[in-house]
């Protein structure tokens, strides 16, 4: 998930990377986009992934995009625990050095269909202006949207004789896959109806919704307090503006060849399957926004009373709302990633005598 305050969570709820390759042939790139972030060593990998992924029509589609956007391609801190991340703050996207290259190339996909979101989606209040109803439409959407183009691309390129990316997400996304499986056999072909089953196919993975949940909702929220506490309200979530399910739809199934989602009810995503949240959520939620009111007088985000509710997978890593967190680490540390990449960039500047 592409974000400016949390642009890392992206893929660290999924399972541990693996260690992938380090020799490569000499490629030249077929899809003309940078990648600056990379060191010399780093970048045959990285013409490897992107021309694997560009032989898919989905997969260049996406890489286009996210080039046109501006965003520059680079591999993340090896100490980091993360598939891949799309930092739309700053237009990178870098990849888990650690994971297999099989991977990587349905994760390529994933983060570049995350910058295309940040493209057409600009009418839409960031997450952090957002009720908690509307949070949980537009996040999940974006990473159901972003799973949904990269197993699109996977199976193109199984189409081709490139097994692995597809076996490989099969591997790490079984519900995912499932819905795939399934909308396949019936229609024979890969077309809308079967995006759209694997784009439904992510709702199935509670135990990931539950972990975004506490990434993206409960998190800010004791982040929040603490700043109560400290007497002032700046830079945390307002919890204010509403997206509607109908708006998430148009604009998150958007292809250059039409919308997959069209043939959808357009308020689907308020069904119970699309919607609901953990119990453990909406009861800190709701003791958030009572938490706020007695501090500093912000009336309740109503739209979480209202929503419906599924069994907690696991126990929640945060305390309950108000309690200090102790020694409890932010969700993702990106470690020197940032630092690395500026290092990468002030060294080619120098080299070029600017």
């Amino acid at each position: 998930m592409s974000d400016k305050k949390t642009p890392a969570l992206q893929n660290v709820f999924e399972a541990p990377a693996q260690k992938g390759q380090s020799a490569y042939p000499e490629e030249l790139l077929t899809v003309n986009v940078d990648l600056s972030l990379c060191t010399p060593e780093e970048l045959p990998r990285m013409i490897h992934i992107v021309n694997r992924l560009a032989k898919s029509p989905a997969g260049r589609e996406t890489l286009e995009i996210a080039a046109q956007a501006g965003y520059k391609f680079g591999f993340l801190d090896a100490a980091t625990n993360c598939f891949g991340c799309c930092f739309g703050g700053i237009n990178c996207i870098g990849l888990g050095p650690m994971a297999s290259d099989d991977k990587l190339v349905s994760t390529l996909c994933h983060e570049c269909r995350h910058a295309g979101q940040g493209v057409r989606m600009k009418g839409i209040p960031d997450r952090d202006q957002l009720n908690v109803a509307s949070i949980i439409r537009v996040s999940r959407a974006k990473e159901a949207d972003a799973q949904a183009y990269a197993l699109k691309a996977c199976k193109e390129l199984e189409m081709q004789g490139d097994k692995g990316p597809l076996a490989t997400f099969a591997k790490f996304y079984p519900p995912i896959y499932e819905a795939y499986e399934n909308a396949f056999k019936q229609e024979g072909v890969m077309n809308d109806k079967v995006v759209a089953a694997v784009f439904k196919g992510w709702y199935d993975q509670r135990g990931t919704k539950q972990n975004y949940e506490e990434g993206y909702i409960i998190e800010p929220m004791h982040d929040a307090i603490e700043k109560f506490n400290q007497g002032t309200n700046k830079d945390t979530y307002t919890f204010y503006h509403n997206v509607d399910s109908e708006k998430v739809v148009e604009k998150i199934g958007w292809t250059k060849d039409g919308n997959y989602l069209a043939g959808e009810k357009p308020k689907f995503l308020d069904e119970p399957r699309y919607s609901s949240i953990g119990e453990r959520t909406k009861a800190d939620s709701q003791a958030f926004f009572k938490i706020r009111q007695e501090k500093i007088g912000i009336q309740p985000d109503t739209s979480v009373d209202t929503m419906f509710t599924y069994k907690d997978v696991f126990p929640r890593r945060l305390p309950e709302m108000g309690k200090p967190r102790g020694d409890q680490q932010p969700t993702m540390d990106m470690g020197t990633t940032i630092n690395k990449w500026n290092a990468i960039l002030a060294a080619r500047q120098q080299k070029l005598g600017r």
